[in-house]
C-alpha cells in the first residue's frame, strides 16, 4: 500500500525536521563536543566519556529513529509506490546513510569503546577524522531531504 500524496508530504516534513536535528547535533559533536574530549584531563576522562555515550544516545535515539523509518517509507514509495519524482534524492540519502551506519559501526563505535577507559590521542584523531566523513555524509543528507520535501509539492506529483 502506498502513502497517499497527503501522508507523504507529511512523513516528507517528519524526514526534513528529524535529518537537520541529527545534521545540527553531528555538527555540534564534531566542532564542539569531540575536540573537548582532549581538554577533559585523565582522571575525569572515563567517566565524561561514559556521560557522553549515554546522553548523546539518548538524545538522538528517537530523531534517529525518524529519520531512518521515514527514510524507509520515502525510498519505498519512489521504488514501489509511482513517485517517481522522489527516486534520486531517496536513493542517494539511502547511500548516504548507508555511509553513516557504516561509520558509526565501523568506526565511531568502537572508537568509543577504545576511549573508555581514557584518552588516546592516536583513536581520538581517528574518531575526529572518521566522523568528519560521517558530517559531510549527514549534511549531504539534509540537502537531500530539502529536495525530497520538494517534490512532494503536489498531489499530482504522482507517476502511476
Amino acid at each position: 500500500m502506498s502513502p497517499t500524496p497527503t501522508m507523504l508530504r507529511r512523513i516528507a516534513v517528519v524526514h526534513l525536521a528529524s535529518t537537520w536535528f541529527m545534521v545540527g547535533l553531528i555538527w555540534t559533536i564534531h566542532t564542539v563536543h569531540y575536540p573537548l574530549f582532549a581538554e577533559v584531563g585523565t582522571a575525569a576522562y572515563p567517566a565524561f566519556q561514559a556521560a557522553h555515550v549515554d546522553r548523546i544516545g539518548r538524545l538522538l535515539a528517537l530523531p534517529w529513529a525518524l529519520e531512518g523509518v521515514s527514510a524507509a517509507v520515502l525510498v519505498a514509495a519512489s521504488l514501489w509506490g509511482g513517485y517517481r519524482s522522489l527516486r534520486v534524492p531517496t536513493v542517494l540519502g539511502a547511500f548516504a546513510m548507508g555511509v553513516v551506519l557504516v561509520i558509526s559501526g565501523f568506526w565511531s563505535a568502537p572508537a568509543h569503546g577504545d576511549l573508555a577507559d581514557g584518552f588516546d590521542a592516536g583513536v581520538h584523531s581517528r574518531l575526529m577524522d572518521a566522523n568528519l566523513v560521517r558530517t559531510i555524509a549527514w549534511t549531504v543528507r539534509g540537502g537531500l531531504a530539502v529536495w525530497v520535501l520538494a517534490a512532494v509539492r503536489s498531489p499530482h506529483d504522482r507517476t502511476p
